[in-house]
């Protein structure tokens, strides 16, 4: 056991990346299992570049304007504005002539295009982008780990008080909408809580495993066809331990940290992929 000595010496480094990568995982996890089953997956991707989109403004504003937003909290909060909105937005717009794919495809694509616009007008603040919006779940600073568990707490808690609201106005609307349910409040509701964990966690992580763990996760626990309550929790266990997984994978063997983690997220899938496999040949 020599080997772990010089690692709980080091938890110094160690412990506020891996915390906050807990409660990354745990969070995407759970909110994956609406993303998978609401066929989304890549509404992650264009809220990604959405909150990159609202970094960049706001070091425009304080780069051209002088308008104070140095501060982490100044930046993150700007990003997690944008990816609100913008997940309000895309919850909200179903032109019935395009398929939800297309509308994703264009805020993706719009957004990427004004990110590379505006960080071409950014003169000293274009070297930092980088660091801001790609986390490497190595270096977390204690601010971005209060706000992480601030993030999933108030998550937590809008999914606990209206769970039955949000599952059913997300897997049944039709159905929702005739009981009088309200659904485009809950879908608000859902887009909002998605908004808030996606710029948060990316902070922290990196923009690969908040993909990954709004993905594979919910992804494994679906393939084992639990009950919804069951999957949900499983998600959520699968997102810990890949993050946890991963980091101690990668600190022992010197990889890096966000890969490692996906590719740990990416084992879960083997035991529902073969059962699945199995039934098909049954």
């Amino acid at each position: 056991m020599s080997w772990l000595g010089p690692f709980l010496a080091a938890r110094e480094i160690w412990q506020a990346p891996l915390l906050a990568s807990l409660m990354a995982g745990a969070l995407l996890g759970f909110l994956g299992v609406y993303v998978v089953l609401r066929r989304t997956v890549f509404v992650s991707a264009a809220l990604t570049q959405i909150s990159t989109l609202g970094l960049v403004f706001g070091l425009f504003l304080e780069e051209r304007l002088h308008i104070e937003a140095e501060h982490a909290h100044h930046q993150l909060g700007m990003a997690m504005g944008f990816a609100v909105v913008g997940a309000v937005l895309l919850a909200a717009l179903r032109p019935r002539r395009l398929p939800a794919e297309a509308l994703v495809g264009a805020a993706w694509v719009t957004a990427s295009a004004l990110v590379v616009l505006g960080v071409s007008r950014l003169v000293h603040a274009a070297h930092d982008l980088g660091g801001m919006v790609f986390g490497n779940a190595v270096a977390v600073p204690d601010e971005e780990l209060w706000i992480i568990a601030a993030v999933a707490l108030l998550c937590g808690l809008v999914h606990l008080a209206f769970r039955k609201e949000i599952t059913f106005a997300s897997f049944d609307p039709e159905t929702a909408r005739a009981m009088g349910l309200h659904t485009w409040v809950w879908d608000a509701a859902l887009a909002v809580t998605v908004g808030l964990a996606i710029p948060a966690s990316a902070r922290a992580l990196g923009a690969l495993p908040v993909f990954a763990f709004l993905t594979l996760p919910a992804s494994a626990a679906l393939l084992l066809r639990l009950r919804l309550g069951a999957a949900f929790a499983l998600a959520a266990a699968f997102g810990v331990s890949a993050a946890a997984g991963g980091y101690l994978i990668s600190w022992f063997a010197e990889t890096p940290t966000g890969a490692t983690m996906v590719a740990v997220a990416a084992l879960f899938l083997v035991p529902g992929g073969l059962r699945a496999l199995w039934q098909d040949r049954a």
